[in-house]
This record gives C-alpha cells, structure tokens and sequence, in this order.
C-alpha cells in the first residue's frame, strides 16, 4: 500500500506542480523579486566561502527572505488555491480519488468506508501537505517583523517535517495503514 499511495502523490505533486507553474508564468516577477533573489544567492556564496559568519547570515536571510517572501505572496496564494481545488475538491467530487489516486488504483474513504467528507478532506491535507502551514506563513508576513517571521516559518517546516516523517513510519508499520492525518481526519486510503 505504500508503493502505491507513494506514486500516487508524486503523480499528483507533478500535476499540481505544473499547472502551478503554468499560471506563474503568467504572473510578472517584479523587479524587486528579481533583485532579492540575487541578493539572497549572493549572501548564501558569502556564507558559504566563509566570508560571513552566521549571526550576520540570519540577520541578512530573514531580511532578504522576508521581502522577497512579501514580493511573492500572490505566487504563494495561488499555489495554496490550487492546492486546495486538487487535493480538496477534485477528491470530494471524485469519489475520493485525486488523478494520481485514479491511476493507481486508490482512493480516500472515511474510517468506517463511507464516502469521505469536505472536512475530512480538508483536515487530512491541511497536515499532509503543508497546506496548513502555507495559509498560516500567508498569514504572518504582514503581521511579524522579518525574524518573527523567519522563526515562524521555521518551526511550521519542522512540525510539517515530523507529521511527514511520522506518517511515512504509520503507513508502512501501523496494521490499518492509517497516516497521523488519516487519523486525525478520520480517513484511510483504501
């Protein structure tokens, strides 16, 4: 079961990856995100030839970082949309069942095999793929200074790394095959 729900979510992180891409070429780069994003690579060679230390490095990344996560928020809420209409509403109208669930065989359920909710879906994805992570790092860049941010954003990507790592381990060890957010959603992949 893990092969399968594994390639299941590449095929749908590369479609969702696509269509995400395709609107963000439509979407102008400003000038002011081009510019941070090359004072941003040129802070991480300082660094990294040792040209800075890191107390300076930080300083500089969340200041960077946090103007140019600003310049990029419409990118960012875009992308957070199509999350949501893919891994949400595409299921809930679908049986279940993303493009990549379909192709492989798969589909979401709730625990007790009936069709499975909008707020189970929401719920599971929220955890599952940073989405909930995403909406709550939209949130804060207009109301946290840079490093508030930075630090924010931080711990987000840890708590969205252990809930990743841990639900890997319940699927492969666990009897029912159930993911920390297939638990807490009250779903299962069948």
């Amino acid at each position: 079961m893990f092969k399968k729900r594994f390639f299941a979510f590449i095929i749908d992180l590369i479609i969702v990856f696509l269509i995400t891409f395709v609107i963000d070429m439509i979407i102008p780069i400003s000038d002011n995100a081009q510019k941070l994003s090359e004072e941003l690579f040129d802070l991480n060679n300082n660094f990294i030839d040792g040209n800075i230390g890191i107390d300076m490095f930080i300083n500089q990344y969340s200041i960077i970082n946090y103007g140019l996560e600003k310049e990029l928020f419409l990118s960012s809420l875009i992308s957070v949309v199509v999350n949501i209409l893919y891994f949400v509403l595409y299921p809930l109208y679908n049986g279940g069942q993303s493009f990549g669930k379909k192709y492989i065989g798969i589909k979401i359920v709730s625990k007790d095999d009936n069709t499975v909710s909008s707020n189970q879906l929401i719920f599971r994805y929220l955890l599952m793929n940073g989405i909930g992570s995403s909406i709550i790092s939209l949130c804060f860049i207009f109301l946290l200074n840079d490093l508030s941010y930075m630090y924010v954003v931080s711990i987000l990507s840890i708590l969205q790394f252990i809930v990743a790592i841990s639900s890997i381990f319940m699927v492969l060890y666990r009897n029912d095959k159930r993911s920390l957010p297939d638990l807490i959603a009250g779903t299962k992949v069948i």
